[in-house]
């Protein structure tokens, strides 16, 4: 799997971009990153700590770990979803009302779950998105939505959107555990 989520970096790396160089050293420093989240959450302790975090300042709101984990959980099936539906030709993305509350249905949802099964169900959505990241090819990368979240809407590639949203939020929410236990 690693070695296929390689190889969809390294096909990014044909994408045209003003600062080549700076793009290569940046995608081949990615490469890795799906795999080595799912490594970090691996080694990350299991607790059964129901202490909150501090308040997130944009959201409001102030999560234990298993809002965490619930939340890795729904957000890594969204955005698979979503940026599968982008590659089958969709031109839009983002959180619509049903996306807010399918969000708000996963972080309630790490109460109902103890940690190994919410860990059990995030590590075969990781492995989902390392299939996805080998199906894609560059053209899926560099294919333009409109993309919807609570800032409004933008035209973005769905190769910012997989790094922001899947990859980048992956490695935000590991470290938020890591910091709760």
């Amino acid at each position: 799997r690693a070695r296929d989520a390689q190889r969809v970096h390294r096909q990014i790396l044909v994408l045209r971009h003003p600062d080549r160089h700076r793009l290569e050293v940046l995608e081949e420093r990615r490469a890795a990153q799906v795999p080595a989240a799912r490594a970090d959450l691996a080694r990350t302790p299991v607790s059964e700590a129901k202490a909150a975090g501090p308040i997130d300042p944009a959201t409001g709101e102030a999560w234990h770990r298993g809002n965490v984990l619930g939340h890795v959980s729904e957000m890594l099936d969204y955005w698979t979803g979503q940026i599968q539906r982008a590659n089958d030709g969709s031109d839009t993305m983002g959180r619509d009302e049903k996306g807010t509350a399918s969000r708000r249905h996963g972080i309630d949802h790490g109460d109902g779950l103890t940690e190994v099964e919410l860990r059990k169900a995030i590590d075969e959505k990781i492995g989902r998105v390392l299939v996805l990241l080998a199906a894609m090819k560059p053209h899926d990368l560099e294919r333009t939505v409109e993309f919807h979240n609570r800032e409004g809407n933008r035209t973005a590639r769905v190769g910012e959107l997989l790094q922001n949203l899947v990859v980048g939020h992956l490695e935000e929410h590991i470290r938020q555990l890591a910091g709760l236990a």
